[in-house]
């Protein structure tokens, strides 16, 4: 009697086919595909730098807006031209967050703020830090020279809605 030796072929068979459909898995995996976090060309941040000017006339111009993915969100760093060089208070800083959480059209999870004064020889940073530590319960880290990052506006100003 004669035996088949039908093992081995079956183990080349399971591991070609193993291979081949790695393969192609891998493949698939340098396609291009369809980014559902990609940042628009166009960010729409409303009447931000209006309203900020007009709830903090020490803030004599807003620049720099930029919305970014931050993996729970969206960030909004915004540049502030004050006019002096004189530390914020807490005060003034609360009117300029709250006023960004206020008017934006979409809701930050994250609002980096940096500001700074013009001077004959250049720019010169304003210190927010010391203001921002006063402003519990949000959370704040340190951002730039003077700058800052808050987060937990919820907490402080309530849940956010879309403006009207």
């Amino acid at each position: 009697m004669m035996r088949r030796r039908t093992g081995g072929r079956r183990i080349l068979a399971v591991a070609l086919a193993g291979m081949l459909l790695g393969g192609g898995l891998t493949g698939c995996g340098v396609l291009p595909s369809s980014d559902n976090h990609s940042e628009e060309t166009t960010v729409d941040f409303g009447d931000v730098a209006t309203a900020v000017t007009t709830a903090v006339p020490r803030v004599v111009e807003v620049d720099e807006l930029k919305r970014s993915r931050n993996g729970f969100g969206y960030r909004i760093s915004v540049g502030l031209v004050t006019d002096s060089a004189e530390p914020f208070t807490s005060d003034e800083l609360d009117a300029v967050v709250k006023t960004i959480w206020q008017t934006l059209p979409w809701e930050p999870n994250t609002i980096k703020l940096v500001a700074g004064t013009t001077t004959a020889e250049g720019e010169d940073p304003v210190d927010l830090r010391t203001a921002a530590a006063q402003l519990s319960p949000l959370g704040v880290t340190n951002a730039g020279q003077g700058g800052v990052s808050l987060t937990g506006m919820n907490a402080r100003y309530g849940a956010w809605t879309a403006p009207k």
